[in-house]
């Protein structure tokens, strides 16, 4: 959504934003509100990566509106099936106006637009998605077509995967927004403000991500979320999207705990975990075992912090 809203022109690098504890629609009383009671003050697209900030992106959604947000998201390839060598794959759901007329016989409202700018109300994303978008954003803009198939094998011949020649290119390679994105990803795991400082920023191999919130039903407006007093089947999905290391990127991930209630403390540590396994030099093959293990994601070498 970052990146999208920058290259639209919707913001800059330094447009700025209060983050208070509610973003009201303008026109009505509709109140949104922040994850942070509090709120996070003033605002950059950098610090609203960090620290999440529902009401930075609530802004963004409200002045991109459903039409490029359905335009530019869908480059990212979401509402789409990724092009992974499964044939199950679920396409999800990218809201448009002539989607909801179609689908639920309704038209399109400014209130369905600001819950798109967090990742929620109609929009359904899955996991591979995530990862088709972040290697994406990894890469400057370069689409890459995910895949499990990493080599066959005739006889005595081996033939590797190779990927589709003409790879997409959004927006401009050497545009200084994808950069900004990364580093917002960056603060938000290394930097004492990013909500994923206490997990991520003792890890030597520097990881960058973003946190999300799922929501399994709607809030009244004066009602408060409490995982502990939710029934399971009804508490948030927790994700995270991350790359390692963050200078030149070997790995991406997404991660979702479903129904994991809104804290984070199991997706969080799972993550992690993960990525310390894979970084552990005790796993790392042996000399000689060409197992694509050691691929680098990222092309460009502009990855700076």
């Amino acid at each position: 959504m970052a990146v999208s809203a920058l290259f639209a022109g919707v913001i800059t690098p330094t447009t700025t934003f209060f983050g208070a504890p509610t973003w009201t629609l303008p026109g009505t009383q509709r109140r949104y509100r922040d994850w942070l009671k509090t709120g996070h003050g003033l605002l950059n697209v950098t610090k609203a990566i960090e620290e999440s900030a529902d009401t930075f992106f609530y802004q963004v959604a409200y002045e991109m509106g459903i039409d490029r947000i359905h335009q530019w998201l869908s480059q990212f390839g979401y509402g789409k099936a990724t092009g992974i060598d499964l044939n199950e794959e679920y396409r999800g759901v990218l809201p448009s106006r002539e989607w909801k007329q179609r689908v639920h016989k309704k038209g399109w409202y400014q209130g369905d637009t600001i819950s798109v700018g967090i990742g929620q109300g109609y929009w359904v994303a899955t996991p591979i998605q995530m990862v088709k978008a972040l290697t994406t954003l990894i890469n400057s803009g370069r689409v890459k077509t995910p895949h499990l198939l990493y080599s066959m094998k005739q006889g005595r011949e081996v033939e590797r995967y190779q990927p589709p020649e003409q790879a997409v290119q959004i927006g401009e390679p050497k545009s200084p927004y994808w950069g900004i994105v990364r580093n917002g990803m960056y603060g938000m795991a290394n930097l004492p403000n990013g909500t994923g400082y206490k997990l991520f920023h003792t890890a030597p191999y520097q990881i960058a991500a973003k946190s999300g919130t799922s929501q399994v039903f709607s809030l009244k407006e004066n009602q408060t979320y409490n995982a502990k007093m939710t029934p399971v089947r009804l508490r948030d999905h927790i994700f995270y999207t991350l790359f390692a290391p963050y200078k030149n990127p070997r790995v991406a991930m997404a991660l979702i705990l479903e129904n994991g209630g809104g804290d984070g403390v199991v997706a969080g540590p799972t993550a992690r975990a993960i990525l310390d396994h894979i970084f552990d030099p005790a796993n790392a093959p042996a000399p000689g075992d060409n197992d694509g293990s050691q691929t680098q994601l990222g092309d460009s070498d502009d990855v700076q912090h």
